[in-house]
């Protein structure tokens, strides 16, 4: 496992810019590389909004740090720990 615990946990990235960004972001997301430690499962982009939502799977606090902070300077990220919801229920009973 990596530095940050005993197994990989997952984080929802929301990440949102300002309007008329769309293509600036979209071109620097296109030439980005994920930091090692992290796994994105999945991304999606909302269609209404100015807003990237990507699923990312690691044990790695400082690599979690850096992908959430490199795009501080074009936007707003917030990034929440989750968990499949039949899991969840597991753990609840």
């Amino acid at each position: 496992m990596g530095k940050g615990g005993d197994k990989p946990m997952l984080f929802m990235s929301m990440f949102q810019w300002e309007p008329g960004k769309t293509d600036e972001i979209m071109e620097l997301r296109m030439k980005e590389s994920v930091p090692s430690g992290i796994k994105v499962v999945s991304e999606w982009v909302a269609l209404e909004t100015n807003m990237v939502f990507r699923l990312i799977d690691t044990d790695d606090p400082v690599a979690l740090l850096k992908v959430s902070s490199m795009w501080a300077d074009l936007g707003y990220t917030e990034m929440h720990p989750v968990m499949n919801s039949v899991d969840a229920i597991k753990l609840l009973k």
